[in-house]
């Protein structure tokens, strides 16, 4: 049942990475909504997910494609950080930030850049908490879909230990 459940998991993650989201239309919308419901449904679920939402406008947005940027940034962060992953939202130099950061062992500068290729874990050991491996597809599918909205995604050290994955989109755009 679990080799099953990993099948599908890892199955997921391939459609998703092919899945482009190009045709799909930019909405304004409001950031925080939808961060927020994406964290609710982690916090529902028992996981120490927080979310501290700042003052952001309305951004033009692929709704779908962010809530899935959301889900993959926080699925990382459990999966290799350590409790509690702290979600913020801001707006900074005419760009919509989110920055989503744990207290794990953090990442290697020199790794972060290979992180974001397609099929990628920082090391051939490395498992979920859970124990499984992930197929190395979540970042990329984060990078591909700042990319999409015109923003970027960095992946930095956190003060005191940690990982803060940051994208990064123009408000306008």
């Amino acid at each position: 049942v679990d080799d099953i459940g990993e099948m599908d998991r890892i199955i997921g993650q391939f459609l998703e990475f092919a899945r482009t989201d190009e045709d799909s239309a930019r909405e304004p919308r409001d950031p925080n909504a939808i961060v927020g419901a994406c964290v609710d449904r982690y916090s529902r679920s028992g996981k120490d997910v927080r979310f501290v939402p700042g003052a952001v406008p309305v951004v033009p947005l692929r709704p779908t494609a962010l809530s899935r940027l959301v889900a993959n940034l926080i699925d990382n962060a459990i999966a290799y950080g350590a409790p509690p992953v702290e979600v913020t939202t801001r707006a900074a130099d005419g760009r919509f930030v989110l920055d989503i950061a744990d207290r794990g062992p953090g990442i290697a500068p020199g790794e972060v850049e290979r992180l974001k290729q397609p099929f990628t874990r920082a090391s051939a050991a490395r498992t979920h908490a859970s124990g499984v491996a992930g197929a190395g597809l979540g970042l990329a599918i984060v990078d591909r879909i700042a990319r999409l909205h015109g923003g970027t995604f960095d992946l930095l050290p956190r003060d005191g230990g940690g990982t803060v994955a940051r994208v990064t989109i123009p408000i306008v755009p």
